[in-house]
Formats: structure tokens, C-alpha cells, sequence
């Protein structure tokens, strides 16, 4: 088993948010990912190591939404999302964890543009 370090260690969990994990998911179930999340985080906590948690979420109306080109645009169901879509999975977060909500769905922030052949 490979040593971390948790000076330059972090534990990064994407999209744990209610709205994702109660949706049908394969090969493994919403509440077995949150369930290996949790241990792992735990792990890094008491290590010393920082862990983030990144979720998708909008204003009501969505206007916060970045708008980009790609293959499927998204489309807000009728009556809109959920009240509690972008909420963590309850017990989640901890004091002391790092959280990030982003206004897309890509998790790295990824912007391709068609740049001119030269």
C-alpha cells in the first residue's frame, strides 16, 4: 500500500449531493459510494489531510448556469430540480472540510473552444 502524505495529500469527492446519489446508479448503488466516501474521508480527516467536496448547484431560476456548447444541452425537468438537489448527502460534510459548488456539471471547470488552423 503506497504512504501519502497528508501535507500534500487531499481527498477530493465530487458530486455526493442528494439529487445525484438518489438517481439509479451502476456498477455501484448511490448509498455504496457514499458509504466508501464516507470511510475514505474519514480516513483522510483523522490523517490531518484536507477533503473537499464538490457539488453542482444553481439558483432557482438557473441564470447561474454556465453556458457552453456541448454535445446535449441541459434542460431543467418541469417544475425544475428538486428543492434539495444540490444539498450534500447527509453527514457528508464535517467541520473543517473544504466545499466548492460549481455551476456545471464537468468537475474540473474544462472550457474546449475551436481555436482557428494555422
Amino acid at each position: 500500500m503506497q504512504n501519502l502524505d497528508p501535507k500534500t495529500t487531499a481527498l477530493v469527492l465530487i458530486d455526493l449531493q442528494k439529487g445525484i446519489i438518489a438517481r439509479p446508479l451502476a456498477p455501484y448503488s448511490g448509498a455504496e459510494v457514499l458509504k466508501t466516501s464516507n470511510e475514505l474521508a474519514e480516513r483522510f480527516r483523522r490523517a490531518g489531510a484536507p477533503v473537499i467536496l464538490v457539488n453542482a448547484g444553481w439558483s432557482p431560476d438557473f441564470k447561474d448556469a454556465l453556458r457552453q456548447e456541448v454535445d446535449q444541452p441541459f434542460t431543467l425537468p418541469a417544475g425544475g430540480l428538486p428543492a434539495d438537489f444540490m444539498e450534500l448527502a447527509d453527514g457528508l460534510a464535517k467541520p473543517g472540510d473544504v466545499r466548492i459548488t460549481k455551476r456545471q456539471w464537468g468537475a474540473f471547470g474544462c472550457v474546449t473552444r475551436k481555436l482557428p488552423v494555422v
